[in-house]
């Protein structure tokens, strides 16, 4: 088992508005230097600030490894141009796969390891670039060599990697489950009433977003990060889904990243309706106004949070029987569904891509060849049954 208790990282927002972690000792709170520079001067510039906090976690992982189990002086090795040898990166590379003393079960995913080692390697091939930068034109030959080492000896530690499991897409039974347990039901006298799974203040809120969720396949970060100016005006019915990067008006800790294109997708009549009633209507059902331009908030007109939003889906599960549930799972299950709506469209696999904000065409692939193999298992089944009934009539 480990111990990172002698760093720390610390959430900053800058004057911007944007999000930068930073690493800094736990003792005295002044930052690491390197570590740092490799932040602000190169990282930050790459990846969004979740991801720059990952990457962190890696390095302090680095830094604790080379100061108790190495015992060597990290930052300054890296400084005068030296790296890790690959005897050493095989002993951080065992250092890796130990769990923490935080976590209950001593397991470290293949993912994980692989995700801390991509960071490490681009941060010392960064602080190994900027050491040796300048050096003689002769030295260049060797310089190129000690890189090359060190990044094989990198890859080497990094498991196999396999395709991803699939998730499994909600079933319609457990899609009605799931409405049963937030959806509100018409009384008598016409008026509508919502379940007790949340109070009054969070009702229709809880049920709008799942339904975004199920019928535009929407990313947890996107539904958070929703503004009232994101909404349909007038005649239009599109609803604008936007990044919004270190928004100066977004207060959460840790900002919702919004990893997909920018796209408009049209809303149905009824969720249009249901979305024009949030934001109009007044408390308890209705939005509190005048505390935040984001779509989605608390009782006390505070922007909601993912920590919040990953709760309401927690309730949702115990009370509705469905499990596991979370919101990718919403997106999978619509990404399943169009997919098999776009199969026979000429270019339903661009559509698709367009839809979902995907940048990569892999992956929204992969949901055309699960159409596929769908289509064809069904076609199959049907012509098994045709030459049974056949040999029947004979």
């Amino acid at each position: 088992m480990r111990d990172d208790s002698d760093l720390t990282i610390i959430p900053l927002v800058l004057t911007t508005g944007e999000r930068l972690p930073c690493l800094v000792y736990t003792a005295t709170w002044l930052p690491v230097k390197l570590a740092t520079r490799w932040v602000v001067s190169h990282r930050r510039h790459w990846v969004q600030s979740a991801t720059l906090r990952d990457n962190l976690y890696a390095l302090r992982r680095l830094y604790n490894w080379a100061a108790h189990e190495a015992q060597i002086p990290l930052e300054t090795m890296l400084l005068q141009g030296e790296t890790l040898l690959p005897r050493q990166l095989e002993d951080l590379g065992g250092h890796l796969r130990a769990a923490s003393r935080a976590r209950k079960v001593p397991v470290v995913s293949p993912n994980t390891v692989n995700k801390a080692l991509y960071a490490i390697e681009d941060f010392l091939l960064w602080a190994w670039d900027h050491a040796t930068y300048g050096q003689p034109y002769a030295q260049h030959t060797g310089r190129y060599m000690l890189r090359f080492q060190l990044t094989e000896a990198l890859h080497s530690l990094r498991y196999p990697s396999y395709p991803s499991r699939r998730y499994m897409p909600l079933s319609d039974t457990e899609v009605r489950a799931i409405r049963m347990t937030l959806a509100p039901h018409s009384q008598p006298n016409g008026s509508p009433v919502f379940p007790k799974t949340f109070s009054a203040t969070n009702a229709l809120r809880n049920w709008l977003m799942v339904e975004l969720a199920l019928e535009l396949g929407l990313r947890i970060g996107e539904l958070l990060k929703l503004r009232l100016d994101s909404l349909p005006r007038g005649t239009q019915r599109l609803l604008l889904v936007r990044r919004y990067p270190d928004d100066w008006y977004d207060t959460r800790t840790h900002e919702p990243a919004v990893k997909t294109a920018e796209r408009g997708l049209p809303l149905s009549e009824a969720l249009l309706n249901t979305l024009r009633a949030y934001v109009t209507g007044k408390p308890p059902l209705g939005r509190l106004a005048g505390k935040s331009p984001y779509l989605f908030v608390t009782d006390e007109g505070n922007a909601l949070s993912h920590g919040r939003a990953n709760d309401i889906l927690r309730v949702v599960s115990e009370r509705s029987g469905v499990s596991p549930l979370s919101w990718h799972r919403f997106r999978h299950t619509w990404a399943e569904r169009t997919a098999v709506y776009l199969l026979d469209v000429p270019n339903g696999l661009d559509q698709l891509m367009y839809l979902g904000g995907w940048t990569n065409p892999q992956s929204p692939q992969r949901y055309m060849q699960n159409a596929i193999a769908a289509q064809a298992q069904a076609h199959l089944s049907a012509w098994q049954r045709a030459l049974y009934a056949e040999e029947g009539e004979r």
